[in-house]
């Protein structure tokens, strides 16, 4: 009798697991992603995807599925549209991961096609696609919340270009968000096959219940929270150039006019100073906590990250999250708070 109550007993017990485990897959809440804990498993080597590809199960994959992501700024310039085959685009020309499909960094946001001509023509166009169009997006490419997405580029800003794109997945909920840290160089430099051709994405039916990970990005009312002094548990962080910052350049960016910073604001550093000198890498975990840790910061405040447009602040959001610094992405940045005149702005070096 004694024994059967054991039986008995274990198996409510797997009971139990099993429907708490299911009704925590079928909706996220912030609790399934702690931005406290580092998550360095989020950048993989060429080896890992390489034996991901092989069916080997390299450590951390939890199984269910994978997509393998070459995301490029690469517009069709001429005909201003986005490409989703890579067909003319050194994706299918020079090669890619086998079995990887081609993003376009322009079609996880908002404007019609691409910054193409002028450039954008409102902040809006620059900003991200809303949760729910932005899952749906994600649904068209393949790409469910359960699937392990691992994102590369092949450029001179590569961990720029794939942070961007990782920051997007995991802002609209895909639990296993991985970058491969070296880059498509990486990639060839091992000797492992290289695929030529366009691809097709094969969508999924849903990307599943999820109200995604909002905790990843910032409002303008949380910006202005902070300058108001009533968060004052988080800080706005300038991921520019330092010219950007004190207002005597505003860099590339054409299509505005606009110099200075969000007040409050502190400098960390362009998107250059967290990469390797080749830009196909993160610098060692180590270095960056040792280098923000020394310029005052602290992993006790959430770090607002914004530069001209959320690019390069994605990607700052992105490494921090690897690193276990709670972070959001102030996504349509000093081109979004400068142009709204209201808003209040600063110049020169700070006191």
């Amino acid at each position: 009798m004694k024994r059967k109550i054991e039986a008995a007993c274990v198996i409510f017990l797997i009971l139990g697991i099993l429907f708490f485990t299911g009704c925590n897959d079928s909706s996220d809440s912030k609790s399934d992603i702690d931005q406290s804990t580092p998550h360095h498993e989020a950048l993989v080597s060429a080896e890992w995807v390489k034996d991901l590809i092989d069916g080997k199960k390299p450590e951390t994959y939890p199984g269910k599925g994978y997509v393998i992501v070459f995301t490029s700024w690469c517009p069709r310039w001429e005909t201003n549209e986005i490409s989703t085959t890579g067909a003319g685009l050194p994706f299918a020309t020079e090669g890619h991961i086998p079995g990887a499909i081609f993003l376009d960094t322009y079609s996880i946001e908002t404007g019609p096609s691409s910054e193409y001509g002028d450039g954008y023509e409102s902040p809006s166009h620059s900003y991200v696609k809303s949760l729910p169009v932005l899952q749906a997006f994600f649904a068209s490419m393949g790409i469910n919340k359960n699937k392990t997405v691992v994102v590369y580029a092949d450029d001179d800003i590569s961990m720029m270009t794939a942070g961007r794109i990782a920051w997007g997945l995991l802002y609209a909920g895909v639990k296993d968000v991985r970058i491969l840290n070296g880059s498509f160089k990486a990639w060839k430099d091992a000797g492992y096959p290289v695929e030529k051709g366009t691809t097709s994405w094969t969508p999924v039916q849903s990307f599943g219940e999820s109200s995604g990970y909002p905790e990843f990005i910032a409002t303008t009312e949380d910006v202005k929270a902070v300058i108001a002094g009533t968060d004052t548990g988080s800080a706005i962080v300038d991921d520019r150039e330092y010219e950007e910052f004190t207002g005597e350049s505003n860099s590339y960016y054409w299509w505005f006019e606009e110099f200075g910073r969000i007040p409050t604001a502190r400098w960390i550093g362009d998107w250059v100073h967290i990469v390797t000198e080749d830009h196909q890498s993160f610098i060692p975990f180590e270095d960056a906590a040792f280098n923000w840790t020394r310029d005052g910061f602290t992993a006790d405040k959430k770090m607002y990250f914004y530069c001209g447009g959320g690019a390069r602040s994605g990607m700052y959001t992105f490494y921090a999250y690897v690193m276990g610094w709670p972070a959001a992405n102030y996504e349509g940045g000093w081109y979004l708070w400068s142009t709204d005149h209201n808003n209040p702005k600063e110049t020169g070096i700070p006191e």
